[in-house]
């Protein structure tokens, strides 16, 4: 008979679900290489005049004290949740858009300075594009001033910065990689 205290169970490691290509890369967001995910948003393919007939639509964002469009942003979600109900109660709560399959994450991750305010400091952080398909008429939250639906060329055209349209293209190439299977 001993007077130790039978050891804690220890949580296992929190670790994130995604939903992804087979064989992407992926990588634990940490406190010191925080990670943030840029949703994009796909409608479903309908014929667009100028575009071809099967030339996907991207959903960008438009925020009150900031003109041009943009994309939403999520941090990974916790330990106990997937990245497909993240994304599609985002999509829900901020635009009424319903998700129609997985969120698809991409390979690539680009760096960026980032703020981790939860742990005060900042430092490199990296962005990472999300594809959600989703079905709907968009209809902006109060939060935001608006939503445009655009053909690639035009959502490449209205982002305002190199990085955005970075993740816009690797949200593209997702796209395109969904519509050959389809």
């Amino acid at each position: 008979m001993t007077d130790e205290a039978p050891a804690a169970e220890q949580p296992e490691a929190a670790s994130m679900r995604y939903s992804s290509p087979p064989g992407a890369l992926l990588h634990d967001a940490t406190p010191a290489a925080p990670e943030r995910f840029l949703i994009v948003p796909v409608l479903a393919a309908e014929p667009i005049a100028g575009a071809g007939a099967d030339a996907p639509r991207f959903l960008l964002v438009r925020w009150a004290d900031w003109p041009q469009p943009a994309m939403l942003s999520l941090a990974p979600p916790a330990a106990h949740d997937t990245l497909d109900a993240a994304v599609a109660d985002l999509l829900l709560a901020r635009l009424q858009l319903t998700s129609t399959g997985p969120a698809r994450v991409s390979e690539h991750r680009i760096p960026v300075r980032m703020g981790a305010a939860r742990f005060g400091f900042t430092g490199t952080g990296w962005l990472r594009a999300v594809l959600a398909p989703v079905t709907g008429e968009p209809k902006p939250d109060a939060l935001l001033a608006g939503a445009d639906v655009l053909t690639l060329d035009e959502a490449l055209a209205a982002l305002s910065t190199e990085v955005e349209r970075m993740l816009l293209r690797d949200a593209a190439e997702l796209a395109a990689k969904l519509g050959d299977r389809g």
